[in-house]
């Protein structure tokens, strides 16, 4: 098989802004910064992957054991290259928040006896047996029910909120389900799950039932239109958005080179 892989990441990438695509995959230049909103999500992320890995061991995790272990996060990993956009807020309000955040998904799932499978579970897929098409998902937590039923959860730290609706057609969340399916043969049916940790609200989509052979087709259509793209990398434009408020690559994009980018350190 060869290296190359696809992710959601990458393919929404594209989708967004082509120069910031080849910035980060056929250049591959490191990010100079990254925002604090990434950090926030980062830092509770890894608490949240600590918290079942300890209680899969039978571990009595109480409040106290989560908040410093996001502190130890927030406070350890922490560099000069985290910036901040929002001008009314500083950094520790994002701290904040991340606290609040916590307290409210440990009062919601207190004593968290879910039947966790893993977390950050890392699946590769090959659509249609074909190593072009290599797609490859890191989920934040898969949970065995047992008797064939599975559920992907996706914890989400950012404002933006999907409908029922979008929540449907949700091309990450796809992504992970074919990644399950293909991966774990026991599988019959599958929930999913997304948890909004800011606005302590849940999205579950029961017995999802995705078209298996059209999400393949359009995974794969994808994929062939990156592909042609990546032949021809001086072809890739920005796209300017209110996204580019979250880039740090104004110094090398043709659209925003010269200009002060808005954002400052945190």
């Amino acid at each position: 098989m060869p290296d190359e892989y696809y992710s959601y990441s990458r393919l929404q990438l594209f989708k967004q802004c082509p120069a910031h695509y080849r910035f980060r995959y056929i250049e591959k230049i490191p990010e100079p910064a990254r925002s604090i909103e990434s950090y926030l999500g980062i830092c509770q992320h890894e608490a949240l992957e600590w918290l079942y890995n300890e209680r899969r061991k039978d571990s009595n995790i109480l409040f106290d054991d989560l908040i410093n272990r996001f502190n130890s996060q927030w406070t350890g990993n922490w560099d000069s290259n985290i910036m901040i956009m929002t001008a009314q807020w500083q950094a520790s309000d994002y701290y904040q928040l991340g606290l609040r955040s916590l307290a409210g998904y440990f009062r919601r799932n207190y004593p968290f006896d879910e039947p966790v499978h893993g977390t950050e579970i890392d699946l590769m897929v090959c659509l249609d047996d074909d190593a072009n098409y290599r797609l490859r998902s890191v989920i934040d937590r898969v949970d065995d029910h047992g008797s064939g039923r599975w559920s992907i959860h996706d914890y989400k730290t950012g404002k933006r909120m999907l409908s029922p609706a979008q929540a449907r057609s949700d091309l990450q969340m796809r992504i992970y389900w074919l990644a399950l399916i293909r991966n774990m043969p026991s599988v019959q049916r599958v929930d999913v799950a997304w948890h909004y940790l800011r606005h302590g609200r849940d999205l579950v989509i029961e017995d999802v039932g995705w078209n298996f052979r059209r999400s393949v087709n359009m995974l794969k259509k994808r994929i062939d239109h990156l592909q042609a793209a990546d032949l021809h990398p001086a072809e890739m434009a920005s796209n300017e958005s209110i996204l580019c408020n979250w880039c740090y690559h104004w110094d090398r994009c043709p659209a925003k080179q010269g200009q002060e980018h808005p954002a400052r350190p945190a």
